[in-house]
C-alpha cells in the first residue's frame, strides 16, 4: 500500500503527481480553447445544440419535421366493415381504485396515430349533419388558427393514405384526396375549394380536433376546434381562451395538474405521440352532449330515478397529443367510444370495478362527472351485477390495478 512507503518515495511520489496533474490541466484548458475553431464551431457549439434538442423527455419543441413516408399500413387488406370497436371497459383501462386526477400520459408508436373502425361511416355521416345543423357549436377557427388548420391538413393527408390505403386516395396530382366509404373528395391544396381547411379535417377525420398556439403569457390557447361528440363542452365557451381557464370547472386541476399541463405543453415535440384516455357515463344514448357536467351553480341538482339504465352508456375517448412541427400548435385528436352498459355488465369483473370506482369517486369529481343525478340507477344496477360474480369483485387488500 501506499501509505506503507519509505517517507522519501512518498515525497517523489507528490511530486510527480503534483508535475501530471499540471500538465493535464493545461491540456483540458487548451483543448476547450481551441476546440471550437478547429471543429468550426462557436464555443458551446455541437455539444450545447445537443442538449438542447434533448430537452423534454417527449422530444424537443424544436423539431421542424414530420417524416410519415415509412408509416406502414394499419392491416394487409384492413376491412372497415369488419374491425370492432377497441374494448377500453376491459381491464386496465378501467379500475376500481380511488379516482385521482392525473394526466396519465402514455407514449404511442408513430404510426398509432389514428384508428379507424366499423362505425366510421355512420360516425362521419353524424359529423355532416352536425356541421350543417349546429355551425359554429361544432366548427370554428378563430384568429391565428388557420395555419394550424392548413398545416394539420396537410399532415393527415401524407398518413390517412398509408395507414388505411383501402379508406383513402390521392389523386395522381396530389390535389385530391378521397374516400372510399363516404364517397366524397377535397381539395387538399390552396384554396381547398373554396372550403376551409378545418371543415376538410373534420370530413376526413372521426375524431373531435382542438389546436392550440402559444399565447402571448406562454400559455397555450384554444384557436380552432371541432366538436361533434362533445361530453359537457360547449366551445364557444372556450375559444381563445388559455389552457388554465378552459379547465377551471375541472377539481384540483389548478392545485394538481395546471403546472404539469403548462410545462408538458411547452416541452413535448412533434417527433412524439401522446396518449390519454378519459371517461364519462352518459345517462342517454347521445353523441353530441353539451350539457354532461355539473357546475357550480347545479348544487341542486336531484337524482333521476326515471333515466332508463338501457340507454346508460359508459363513455371512453382516446385523445392523442402532438405538435405540429411548423407552426409550432399543440394538436389533440379525440376519438369517442360508447358501450352501453347492459351490454357490458355482465363482463367478468367489469360491475365490480366500475361499480368500486364510481362508489369511491371524491365528492368533487363525483359532482363533475353527475353522479348526483345518474348515481342511484346507475349504481344498483352496477351493484347487482357485481353480486352475480362475487368470485370476480376484487378482494379486501388485493394490490390494486394501475389506473389509466
Amino acid at each position: 500500500m501506499l501509505t506503507e512507503a519509505p517517507v522519501g518515495f512518498l515525497r517523489q511520489y507528490s511530486v510527480e503527481f503534483i508535475s501530471l496533474s499540471v500538465f493535464f490541466f493545461i491540456c483540458s484548458v487548451a483543448w476547450r480553447l481551441l476546440s471550437p475553431k478547429l471543429s468550426g464551431k462557436d464555443a458551446g457549439g455541437p455539444v450545447k445544440e445537443l442538449k438542447e434538442k434533448s430537452k423534454g423527455f417527449y422530444g424537443a419543441p424544436e423539431d421542424t419535421t414530420v417524416d410519415f413516408s415509412g408509416v406502414r399500413p394499419y392491416k394487409p387488406d384492413f376491412d372497415i366493415h369488419a374491425e370492432e370497436p377497441e374494448q377500453w371497459w376491459r381491464d386496465g383501462y378501467i379500475s376500481d381504485r380511488v379516482y385521482t386526477a392525473t394526466m396519465a400520459l402514455r407514449n404511442l408508436t408513430f404510426d398509432d396515430w389514428l384508428r379507424i373502425d366499423k362505425n366510421y361511416p355512420s360516425r362521419m355521416q353524424h359529423k355532416k349533419n352536425t356541421f350543417a345543423t349546429m355551425g359554429a357549436e361544432a366548427i370554428d377557427c378563430r384568429e391565428g388558427g388557420y395555419d394550424a388548420c392548413a398545416e394539420l391538413l396537410a399532415m393527415l393527408v401524407e398518413y390517412l393514405p398509408r395507414r388505411f390505403p383501402t379508406v383513402f386516395t390521392l389523386s395522381s396530382d396530389g390535389r385530391t384526396i378521397h374516400s372510399h366509404v363516404t364517397g366524397e373528395s377535397f381539395e387538399i391544396k390552396a384554396p381547398y375549394g373554396g372550403l376551409h381547411p378545418l371543415e376538410i379535417i373534420g370530413r376526413i377525420t372521426e375524431e373531435d380536433l382542438s389546436l392550440l398556439t402559444e399565447g402571448p403569457d406562454g400559455e397555450y390557447v384554444l384557436k380552432a376546434t371541432v366538436s361533434a361528440f362533445p361530453a359537457g363542452f360547449d366551445i364557444q365557451a372556450k375559444m381563445d381562451k388559455p389552457l388554465t381557464e378552459i379547465h377551471g370547472p375541472v377539481p384540483t386541476y389548478k392545485e394538481k395538474l395546471q403546472k404539469a399541463m403548462n410545462k408538458f405543453f411547452k416541452s413535448v415535440g412533434a417527433s412524439r405521440l401522446v396518449m390519454r384516455v378519459n371517461w364519462s357515463i352518459n345517462d342517454h344514448e347521445e353523441l353530441f352532449l353539451v350539457d354532461g357536467h355539473l357546475y357550480e351553480g347545479d348544487e341542486d341538482a336531484a337524482a333521476d330515478e326515471t333515466i332508463d339504465i338501457n340507454e346508460v352508456q359508459l363513455r371512453v375517448e382516446r385523445q392523442v397529443i402532438r405538435r405540429l412541427p411548423r407552426t409550432g400548435a399543440m394538436c389533440m385528436l379525440t376519438k369517442t367510444y360508447l358501450y352501453r352498459l347492459v351490454d357490458i355488465a355482465d363482463q367478468p369483473g367489469f360491475a365490480a370495478r366500475l361499480g368500486g370506482l364510481l362508489h369511491r369517486l371524491p365528492e368533487k369529481f363525483a359532482f363533475y362527472k353527475g353522479k348526483p343525478v345518474w348515481g342511484k340507477v346507475v349504481l344498483e344496477y352496477l351493484d347487482e351485477m357485481a353480486a352475480k360474480h362475487p368470485a370476480l369483485a376484487r378482494r379486501e387488500g388485493e394490490e390494486e390495478e394501475k389506473q389509466v
